[in-house]
């Protein structure tokens, strides 16, 4: 009855482990995205260097301009920073998004459709908060904003700054 029982564990794993390897093996299927019907983000400038920034005068911020240069409309469909110290808004039309900061800071980054119609253009506002990381932040930062947009590579702007106290 002992070499039963054997048997029968050892063909239940060995089906364990084939219908698992199986099923790991699998081709991953991607939702294909035609090229032709979404649109294009670009931004005027990649970086901003803030220069010298104190902790003790507070937050920066500079805004960055985007225009989808596609013939159809554009979807932002994520917005967030590399770092807990920086946070990002997106502003279309007079209408907002965020501001967002790092995935995994505050929670998972909520995904957004923020349209960009074709040719028109929105603003990207990455505030900066120098004292985030209090004594140890003292020194050169180069932080990255990243727009993710349905169906194209991501867009990332940089900020640069030399922090003091």
């Amino acid at each position: 009855m002992n070499s039963k029982l054997i048997i029968i564990s050892i063909v239940g794993t060995l089906v364990l482990l084939f219908g698992g390897m199986f099923w790991l093996s699998r081709p991953e299927v991607k939702p294909e995205v035609l090229a032709t019907s979404v649109g294009k983000l670009t931004a005027t400038e990649q970086a901003y260097d803030f220069g010298t920034v104190s902790m003790a005068k507070g937050l920066v911020s500079h805004k960055f301009n985007i225009t989808n240069s596609d013939t159809v409309s554009a979807t932002v469909t994520k917005l967030f920073t590399s770092c807990m110290c920086t946070k990002a808004g997106l502003e279309v039309n007079g209408q907002k998004w965020g501001p967002f900061g790092m995935p995994g800071h505050n929670g998972a980054i909520p995904s957004i459709a923020a349209e960009i119609p074709s040719g028109q253009t929105g603003t990207i506002e990455a505030i900066f908060d120098p004292a985030a990381h209090g004594p140890a932040g003292i020194g050169q930062i180069d932080r990255t904003i990243t727009l993710e947009q349905n169906g194209q590579p991501p867009l990332e702007l940089t900020i640069r700054a030399l922090v003091t106290p």
